[in-house]
This record gives structure tokens, sequence and C-alpha cells, in this order.
């Protein structure tokens, strides 16, 4: 499915974990103390770590990806509406 998803630079990231606090679905962890995307079916593609990220390593792009899993990842849409 085509949709919008995070992308992130691994060499802009800093590793300092914030966006792994704001992404609420839990899409986003620390390897290798850097951030990285765990699961394309947990990132809603509402981009709440966007913002929170101080070197801007987090952008959007269109992309082949599996659709959005709420009831795995813990999300709740509701909750943006």
């Amino acid at each position: 499915m085509l949709r919008q998803i995070i992308k992130i630079d691994r060499d802009m990231c800093n590793g300092c974990g914030l966006c792994v606090s704001a992404c609420h679905e839990a899409a986003i962890g620390l390897i290798d103390g850097k951030a990285a995307l765990l699961r394309d079916d947990y990132c809603d593609g509402l981009g709440n770590c966007l913002p929170v990220c101080p070197t801007g390593a987090i952008t959007f792009e269109e992309r082949e990806a599996l659709e959005y899993n709420e009831t795995e990842s813990g999300g709740d849409m509701s909750r943006e509406k």
C-alpha cells in the first residue's frame, strides 16, 4: 500500500531519543544509539515525532509500506481527530 510514513536519516540523528518518547505507537526505537523505524505498520503517519527532533533527521516520505496496524501498535487514531 502506498502511504505517508516517516523516514529517519541516521547520519543526522544524534540519538537523543525524543522521537521515541513522542511516538505513541512504539514505531521508533534506538538501535546502536540512533533512531530507527522499527515497524512500518506501527507508524500512523501523523508525525508526532517530527517536531521534537532537534536535528531535523525525521521527514515524511510516500512509499510502499504495510498498512497502519492500530490494534497491534497500541495507537489510538481517535485521539488525533
